[in-house]
Formats: structure tokens, C-alpha cells, sequence
């Protein structure tokens, strides 16, 4: 299984479906086992907005690959499975274990490549559920249906420049959307969203901001330098940094300098070194 595509799936709701199959709800496994989609996206659409229509939560599962083309791919419940012994048992964990949400539901829906057609079918659609499905306002809060959307994070992001808490954006939303349930994901969702954001934004980050702020120096002070080196992941490693006045210091009074690496008080613990000298007055 690709778990990196299984915490990145996507979340179309019923409208984004591109085939065009009227009352989801009342589909029969006939009915979808007849069904073809050109691509994979296609088929994904479907069966979230299929899942969405009976209340049923689903993730991606496996898939097969042939010559750069996905041969089949198969969709399961989100109760599919068991969670590892490992995870169940208290000894040695920091806290007790989450609640057990997977019950082994037999719920999947997979599609296959037709080389003769050139497009996928529906090899394989069961029922097979053990556990109850949402209903009504309950199916807006399953997993796999919630979806921070571009337009909320846009609007959250506003709102922050302008000091309104994230919490109060989103109980904005709700008053906007006429509910909970309309909104179409929770506070939580919404806070994972911009943490994630942040993370994998760059002009975000603590190095890109130093960077920044390095080159707003060097556009005023035509003696300032700064380098600095990067690892494989081109992660910032380290950085020095020498502004104009400490240069003319330096060329004055430059018989003394100490070397000072004893500070080690940032957060990624790495130390920061002071090239530290001092003038006829004293003066460092």
C-alpha cells in the first residue's frame, strides 16, 4: 500500500464527479459493475462521491503498475482492516491507545484496465458492511468526506493578518454556511491544515525568513556579507553573517577578537558563534 497517497487522498465531493450517474444512493451493484471511467481520477470522483451518497467513509488502497500505466486500483472502507497488536497494547506506550475505530469491513471497490477498450472497468464492487453507515448530518463529519478547501485556508489566512483567531474564522464559516455540517470539515481539520501549510511552505519556514532578512541587510549596507551552506535536502545548515560597521571596527581596532561559541539557546539547538571585539573606549 502507498501510505504517502493514502494521508494526501483526495476529498471530491458529488459535485466534482465527472461520470454522469444520477441518485448514487440508489445505484445497484449491477449498475456499477456496468460502469467504465477513462481514468483513474475518474473512477476516484466516483467513489467518493458514491461512498458520500450512502455514508460510508473510504480510502485508497492498493495498486498495480505496468510500463508507467496504473493497471488496477482498488478503494476500501476506512473500517477496513485491524490495527496492529502492537498499537493495542498498553505496556510501554507514553498514553493509553486511541479508541479502535477499524472492525475488518469487507466494504471494496476495485477497477481494472480493458487493453481491447483502452478504458477501466469495474472488477470488483462489494457491500459486505458490518458496521452502521451515516446518515443526514452525520455523513459531513466521516473522514474521508471532510476537505478544507482553498477558499477557507485563503479566507483563514486573511483573517489572521488582521488578528482574528483561526477559531473565530471558522465559527464565522458556520454562521456563513448555516451550520456545522455545511462547512464541510471541523476546527481540528482546519488547524492541521494551516500547520501543514506551514510546514511545507517555504517563504514560512524560520531559514527562509533569515534569508530574508539577510538580503534586506545587503541591499542597505554595501559591506555586508553573508553565506551560508545547505544540506542534501537542501536544509539550512549554517549560516555567517558580517555587517559594514563591524567591518571598520574591525580595521581599527581589529589586535583583539574573541571567538564565543557558548550560546546554544535556540530551538534547533545549534550555536550561535559571536566574533566579539573591542575598541580604545572599552566598547564591544
Amino acid at each position: 500500500m502507498d501510505g504517502s497517497e493514502n494521508e494526501n487522498q483526495a476529498h471530491e465531493g458529488v459535485e466534482d464527479v465527472a461520470v454522469d450517474v444520477p441518485g448514487f444512493g440508489s445505484l445497484k451493484i449491477a449498475d456499477v459493475r456496468d460502469l467504465t471511467f477513462e481514468t483513474v481520477e475518474e473512477a476516484n470522483k466516483f467513489y467518493f462521491a458514491y461512498s458520500a451518497a450512502v455514508g460510508l467513509g473510504c480510502r485508497r488502497d492498493d495498486k498495480g503498475e505496468s510500463k508507467g500505466r496504473i493497471c488496477w486500483r482498488q478503494w476500501v472502507c476506512s473500517k477496513e482492516g485491524t490495527r496492529d497488536r502492537k498499537y493495542l497494547e498498553a505496556d510501554g506506550l507514553g498514553r493509553t491507545p486511541r479508541k479502535q475505530t477499524r472492525v475488518n469491513c469487507a466494504t471494496r471497490f476495485r477497477i481494472n484496465y480493458n487493453d481491447t477498450s483502452g478504458v477501466y472497468v469495474v472488477k470488483k464492487f462489494d457491500l459486505e458492511h458490518n458496521h452502521e453507515l451515516a446518515t443526514g448530518n452525520h455523513v459531513a463529519f466521516v473522514r474521508a468526506h471532510r476537505h478544507v478547501g482553498t477558499e477557507s485556508l485563503a479566507l483563514t489566512n486573511t483573517m489572521t493578518k488582521v488578528s482574528i483567531r483561526p477559531c473565530h474564522t471558522y465559527e464565522y464559516m458556520v454562521e456563513q454556511a448555516g451550520g456545522y455540517s455545511a462547512v464541510g470539515f471541523t476546527i481540528k481539520d482546519l488547524y492541521n491544515k494551516l500547520d501543514q501549510q506551514r510546514r511545507t511552505s517555504p517563504f514560512e519556514s524560520d531559514s527562509e525568513g533569515a534569508l530574508s532578512f539577510m538580503r534586506g541587510l545587503a541591499a542597505k549596507d554595501p559591506h555586508f556579507i553573508c553565506r551560508f551552506t545547505t544540506d542534501p535536502e537542501d536544509r539550512l545548515m549554517d549560516i555567517f553573517w558580517r555587517d559594514g560597521h563591524s567591518y571598520v571596527d574591525y580595521q581599527c581596532y581589529g589586535d583583539v577578537v574573541i571567538f564565543d561559541s557558548t550560546y546554544k539557546t535556540n530551538a534547533y539547538n545549534q550555536p550561535l558563534v559571536l566574533f566579539v571585539g573591542t575598541n580604545n573606549h572599552r566598547g564591544t
